[in-house]
């Protein structure tokens, strides 16, 4: 078993898993900080960029990120070489995962 695949299993993840979050914060113009709450799991936190909150070819401004506390779904996409867990929430990621 290679040490990515060990890496998802530890967090009780894998990739292109549907997911529910909360938004707690906005992390300037580059993104959203999440916390999943769906499943459960031990480490929660993740970071949607700005890209992968719209569609391809859609422009996304700070001012259209979702508010802090609202819950939207995302799909596990990476998990960075720092540890992050990268998310993907653009509408065509989601229905894909259902």
């Amino acid at each position: 078993m290679g040490s990515r695949q060990q890496e998802w299993e530890s967090r009780g993840l894998r990739p292109r898993e549907l997911v529910r979050c909360i938004v707690t914060g906005h992390r300037g113009r580059f993104g959203i900080d999440v916390e999943i709450i769906s499943p459960d799991i031990p480490e929660r936190l993740a970071f949607i960029d700005l890209v992968l909150l719209a569609e391809p070819g859609e422009q996304i401004d700070p001012v259209d990120f979702p508010p802090v506390g609202s819950s939207i779904e995302a799909v596990t996409v990476d998990i960075m070489p720092d540890g992050e867990l990268r998310l993907d929430a653009t509408p065509s990621a989601v229905r894909g995962c259902k």
